[in-house]
């Protein structure tokens, strides 16, 4: 897939890489959830989570929200979703998260689950992809919670600690998933859809 990265990895290493070892995103729960359906992919699962906005590095488009239990979390925000310069910190928003398509699995020798190791902005992958919403390809250690070899989807823990299942389609991905299981320390990369509105 080819990549149009709209922050500066260098700069989102660092700053993902900055704290030894990398910390993994705390337990955010979304205050409800919506279904989307893709031609040819079906519905999924559109998760929304209430927060403030407390601050954004507008180069690198890493923005950090708070939660409704006071926790923290950060999140890589594609250019036109929304303008960082102008929110405010305190800000009440809502971050709607669109988990669609695994582009990559395998199984980890070590790592914390919810560790995000890299969150780049993309351009494509994803047709259909609601109006509003940008495209993020995230990389995460993780525990696969379910595992559907025959449907080709992979379900694990992400932001909120919910569970998300996500299909794969490629047929190097789909090679892969035949050598996981549930339970597996695994890295997953995915790619998913998200928004930032202000909170009515």
């Amino acid at each position: 897939m080819r990549k149009s990265r709209t922050l500066a990895i260098t700069a989102l290493a660092s700053l993902l890489l900055g704290a030894t070892p990398l910390m993994a995103q705390p337990a955010v729960q979304p205050a409800e959830t919506d279904v989307v359906v893709f031609p040819g992919r079906g519905a999924v699962e559109v998760l929304s989570y209430p927060a403030k906005f407390v601050s954004a590095d507008v180069e690198t488009r890493l923005a950090v929200f708070e939660g409704a239990n006071g926790k923290r979390w950060s999140v890589v925000i594609p250019v036109g979703v929304a303008d960082l310069g102008a929110l405010k910190n305190s800000e009440n928003v809502v971050v709607r998260i669109l988990p669609s398509v695994v582009t990559g699995l395998g199984k980890a020798q070590q790592g914390t689950p919810g560790e995000i190791i890299e969150q780049v902005a993309v351009n494509e992958g994803l047709p259909g992809l609601p109006d509003g919403y940008g495209l993020v390809s995230v990389t995460m250690t993780t525990i696969f919670v379910g595992v559907d070899k025959a449907s080709g989807t992979v379900t694990f823990e992400g932001l909120g600690g919910k569970p998300h299942t996500v299909q794969a389609f490629d047929a190097k991905v789909l090679e892969d998933l035949q050598k996981v299981e549930p339970g597996d320390l695994a890295q997953v990369t995915y790619l998913q859809g998200i928004s930032v509105i202000s909170a009515p």
